[in-house]
């Protein structure tokens, strides 16, 4: 073999080809994977802009002679690394896009530079051909053509590309998009491995890929102190180390190292490169060759003094202030903010900080994390905001100086009259997770004054819309009273103003507001008591309780220091990241965008009608037509829309309306961009035959439900299906929500797994779940349910929804071809999880 480092600029230079073989597996990273590249790719585009000239490893890639290998021809195959080179390549299309609506040269340039040999013929003409799985969506990727009816990854990854090159994009820096092609291109380092002729290209193949476990950094790093300690190694593992590792676990070691490093080293600091970051703090120790055991002692003792702070922050049992806001931290999963914290209990330790003064610098903090979630900033930027600071906070008033660091208009904490502005418009249901909403929520019933406890460890206890998500028509006539009912329940619905905590979600549901009223009167916190004062609730009233609510707030998380004026009425961030991450051969309607940001369709649809957003011609009404006023912003486009949505994979029947089983909902947009609410509505709250509750109650709703909705033939269907299951002693969940569901489930492995779900209206195939529960975070598994599904007549699920929730037509149960395949699914599931090694309820 050969091997010399490379970098993707380099491997694929000049007129050649890339030719992955047919032993390989096809194309399957997804958003997992290639979240963790992008990451690496933001953080040399910051090391750029600060000047700084490094590299980001990223692996191997191991070549072979291939057959068209030539004197004159130059043909490799990629026997290792053919993942990551795709994505790369990948990534290259997305860049030429994106540019290319600001300069169409861009597609020549890139295109020529980097992903074509221009005068080669047939597959010859890519300098990257993956596998015949693959080969097509990565033509057409190359080409700039829709990609049509597709089950290759190779779509998502160019989905997920697109989406994030629009959020990064900033009008303001010309020269970002540059830096991250740059980045692309010239600073992931690889080593290329070229084998030769002779040697079994498949024997190389299988060994790379049968290799034993690999050392954890925090095993590189303990071997390579006790390396320097020749004579006191039993001592100082015995005395610090080993105290220390039992006091932190595997993961609490991991944790500490690389918040030592950033401790050492703030923003520079980087997780891939923990132990090569120890490795030169410990040279610096030991250069000088006098008394080098005692100064790696004295590094052993340091790392064992940060690991009690970490201890503390990671279990606070104390009674302290302190220790009860390290809590709240904790349950918010702000571990971004653990660098911060440890320099302050560093400076408390040292005497340099009060325990007041470390209780206000929490207080600014939790603020900051608060005011910027109600507002809907995007988290990205924490870590390296958090890690900045601790170079900053050096003992002389560290309150005042976090608060100082945390308040420039960029990082976007929130003023007062900013953050009211946020807790009246905004859609908080969609913002953070559940259980920051709920910690939220908690603090303001505190403020009250509230003698009872509210446990978030209780499950029971829920986040409630008052003004319901899905209103009855006695609500909708109450809305109408303030304007136009559908508007304002879409503006309204997801606010702060019009939710609550509740232990009776699935008793209050979509009830009138007279009957919620009696529930919350009997409700021991105080919130609740407060909105059951309330004769009515409609506009004025969700208004009036989040302008208190925001009264509340400003006392409880106080205001970064001088700030800039209060941002645009609309922030169309969201809107455009939904867009921009749809799915190959998928449509949404106004309506949804509306929901998911919290306003009507009119406004949505005049925004897309005079900006420039990526994918906004995929935006339909709710019957699946293009909008009669549809024009493309740029007015020299002349191209049939209704032939573009089609080239796209996008079905139009004869009356041009789009296949509604290819539309991204609301809550499958939340799903895309990871926000709560979609967790929200995936792991619906459901009652189950063992739960002690009336099971007999929810299944009657369901089945009228059904039943009002699709007829007796409908209900009577899934009755039979539900009975079989039964009779294999499989168990089935009840919705306790308004729209009333029931799944069978399988418990497996410990968890509980719905293969199908049933509403009155559909039959849903929850993949957004399954892809989360072995074994079907198995794409390779979840496609082929999705095959084996799409047997039945009628029923077509797109790939595109392979991490989301199709579904198709209930009515369809009624044939019994459409019954014996739903059968046969689970019959499959079943097998497939007891395959897995788990128990299963059949």
């Amino acid at each position: 073999m050969k091997a010399n480092e490379t970098t993707l600029r380099g491997l694929i230079g000049g007129e050649q080809q890339l030719l992955v073989p047919l032993y390989q597996r096809p194309y399957s990273w997804e958003r997992e994977q290639l979240a963790t590249l992008w990451n690496d790719i933001e953080l040399q585009a910051d090391r750029i802009e600060q000047g700084k000239d490094n590299s980001h490893f990223l692996g191997s890639v191991v070549l072979a002679p291939g057959p068209e290998n030539s004197p004159g021809r130059s043909q490799w195959l990629v026997v290792d690394g053919q993942q990551r080179l795709t994505t790369l390549m990948v990534a290259l299309c997305a860049l030429r896009d994106h540019q290319v609506a600001e300069d169409p040269l861009h597609r020549d340039r890139i295109n020529e530079t980097h992903l074509i040999n221009k005068f080669s013929p047939g597959d010859l003409r890519y300098r990257l051909l993956p596998t015949q799985v693959d080969r097509q969506a990565f033509k057409d990727c190359v080409e700039g053509q829709p990609f049509g009816d597709t089950d290759s990854r190779i779509a998502g990854a160019y989905q997920f590309f697109r989406a994030k090159l629009v959020a990064v994009d900033d009008p303001a820096d010309p020269h970002d998009i540059a830096r991250i092609e740059s980045i692309v291109l010239n600073r992931l380092n690889l080593v290329q491995i070229v084998v030769e002729d002779d040697d079994n290209a498949f024997r190389i193949f299988e060994s790379i890929n049968n290799t034993g476990m690999r050392l954890s950094q925090v095993d590189l790093i303990r071997n390579y102190v006790f390396m320097h300690l020749p004579t006191k190694g039993q001592y100082v593992y015995d005395v610090h180390w080993l105290p220390m590792q039992e006091r932190l676990g595997p993961k609490g070691m991991d944790q500490l190292m690389y918040l030592a490093l950033i401790l050492d080293r703030g923003d520079e600091a980087q997780y891939n490169d923990t132990y090569r970051g120890h490795q030169e703090l410990l040279r610096a120790v030991t250069m000088d060759n006098r008394n080098v055991e005692d100064r790696v002692e004295n590094y052993v003792k340091d790392l064992a003094r940060r690991a009690r702070y970490l201890h503390q922050i990671l279990e606070p049992s104390g009674e302290t202030e302190i220790d009860a806001r390290l809590r709240f931290l904790n349950e918010w999963k702000g571990s971004t903010a653990y660098p911060v914290i440890m320099r302050l209990l560093e400076l408390r330790d040292s005497g340099d900080a009060t325990d007041d003064e470390i209780v206000e610098a929490q207080r600014y903090i939790e603020s900051f994390l608060v005011r910027r979630l109600i507002g809907g900033v995007a988290t990205g930027s924490l870590n390296k905001i958090f890690m900045r600071l601790t170079r900053e906070l050096t003992g002389e008033k560290p309150a005042d100086t976090l608060r100082a660091g945390l308040s420039p208009a960029r990082l976007y904490w929130s003023s007062d009259e900013q953050f009211r502005a946020d807790i009246r418009s905004r859609a908080f249901y969609w913002q953070g997770r559940t259980a920051q909403q709920k910690l939220v929520l908690r603090r303001l019933e505190e403020s009250y004054g509230a003698k009872e406890a509210v446990e978030l460890s209780d499950k029971k206890i829920t986040i409630e819309h008052v003004l319901p998500q899905s209103p009855t028509a006695d609500w909708l006539e109450q809305l109408a009273a303030d304007g136009d009912a559908d508007r304002l329940h879409k503006e309204l619905v997801h606010s702060l103003g019009n939710l609550t905590l509740s232990g009776y979600n699935s008793e209050l549901g979509n009830m009138s507001f007279a009957k919620k009223r009696d529930f919350l009167s009997r409700s021991g916190l105080v919130m609740n008591q407060e909105i059951a004062k309330r004769e009515r609730w409609g506009k004025t009233e969700i208004y009036s309780r989040a302008d208190e609510l925001a009264s509340r707030a400003i006392e409880i998380w106080p205001s970064p220091m001088d700030v800039g004026p209060v941002g645009p009425s609309r922030d169309w961030t969201r809107l455009h990241a939904a867009l921009a991450a749809l799915p190959a051969g998928t449509w949404t309607t106004y309506g949804d965008l509306a929901e998911l940001i919290g306003s009507h369709a009119v406004p949505v649809g005049a925004h897309l009608s005079t900006s420039q957003v990526f994918n906004a011609h995929r935006v339909l009404t709710v019957t699946g037509q293009v909008s009669k006023g549809f024009r493309w912003v740029d007015e020299g486009d002349d191209r049939d829309i209704h032939q573009v949505l089609r080239a796209e994979g996008i079905k139009l029947d004869d009356a041009d309306r789009a296949d509604p089983g290819q539309r991204i909902s609301a809550r499958e947009l939340a799903e895309l961009l990871d926000l709560p609410g979609a967790l929200n509505l995936s792991e619906v709250e459901l009652a189950a035959d063992d739960d002690h509750v009336d099971v007999g109650e929810h299944e009657k709703r369901f089945f009228q439900q059904l039943g009002d909705a699709r007829g007796p033939q409908a209900a009577g269907a899934v009755s039979r299906l539900l009975d079989w299951w039964r009779g294999r002693g499989g168990e089935v969940q009840f919705g306790r929500s308004a729209g009333a569901s029931c799944a069978p489930f399988v418990k497996h492995g410990g968890e509980t797994l719905a293969m199908v779900r049933f509403y009155a209206t559909t039959v849903e195939v929850p993949f957004g779940t399954l892809k989360k529960r072995a074994p079907f975070n198995d794409p390779i598994l979840r496609d082929e349910l999705r095959r084996r599904f799409n047997e039945a007549p009628g029923v077509e699920l797109p790939s595109a929804k392979l991490e989301l929730y199709p579904s198709f037509e209930i009515d369809l149960m009624v044939d019994e071809a459409v019954w014996d395949v739903a059968v046969a699914c689970l019959d499959w599931c079943v097998a497939q999880m007891k395959t897995d090694g788990g128990p299963s309820t059949t």
